[in-house]
């Protein structure tokens, strides 16, 4: 037994001492961090691999999925023509952008009365997209999140209402942001599909 420990504990030596095998190590631990990495932006990964998150600490917040039969190409464009969103969504009777649509761009619509002008916060083309939206005391965070499924688009979508506004109204407040965004998935959902027929996600 102490000979064939010794010898194990030889070649775990000699390995060690091997440049071509640890650069071999190094260079395989290097592409599982990478990978993991990638995983984690690409898969809609949580907390650090996000720029921007909702209000976590706020008195409203609300949060939903649906699963879209369509590219995410189409998904996503249908979200992101913010001009074009009248046109499905009914409760928004106007919204206007103009440019390239990037961190620090703005955008204007109204619904349920109010005027808003939003900020994109942050932005991964087809994955991820969450802007500000402040608007008569309250502020809001709206993220968004696209991720490619076997059986098609899941889309979840949250947001968290703050402000002064907001406070002491939670029990009012609530189901009316709840039902906002279980309607704007179901309609972007039947957007999508009526734009880019049924399609699973490989």
């Amino acid at each position: 037994m102490e000979n064939t420990m010794s010898e194990h504990e030889a070649s775990i030596a000699n390995g060690l001492k091997s440049p071509g095998r640890v650069a071999k190590r190094a260079g395989l631990w290097s592409t599982i961090m990478a990978s993991c990495a990638a995983l984690l932006i690409l898969n809609g990964g949580t907390g650090p691999s996000y720029a921007m998150d909702i209000d976590r600490a706020a008195p409203v917040i609300s949060s939903d999925e649906i699963l879209i039969n369509a590219p995410i190409d189409i998904i996503w464009s249908v979200q992101t023509n913010i001009s074009n969103w009248p046109q499905w969504r009914p409760t928004v009777p106007a919204a206007h952008w103009e440019g390239e649509l990037k961190v620090g761009s703005a955008f204007r619509w109204e619904e349920g009365g109010l005027k808003i002008v939003s900020t994109v916060r942050e932005i991964v083309p087809e994955r991820r997209i969450v802007w500000t939206g402040p608007a008569q005391g309250i502020d809001a965070v709206h993220a968004w999140t696209f991720t490619p499924t076997e059986h098609g688009v899941l889309v979840r979508t949250e947001e968290s209402w703050n402000g002064e506004a907001v406070r002491g109204m939670e029990p009012t407040l609530q189901p009316i942001l709840d039902g906002a965004l279980k309607d704007w998935l179901m309609r972007l959902k039947a957007k999508s599909e009526s734009v880019g027929g049924s399609h699973v996600a490989g």
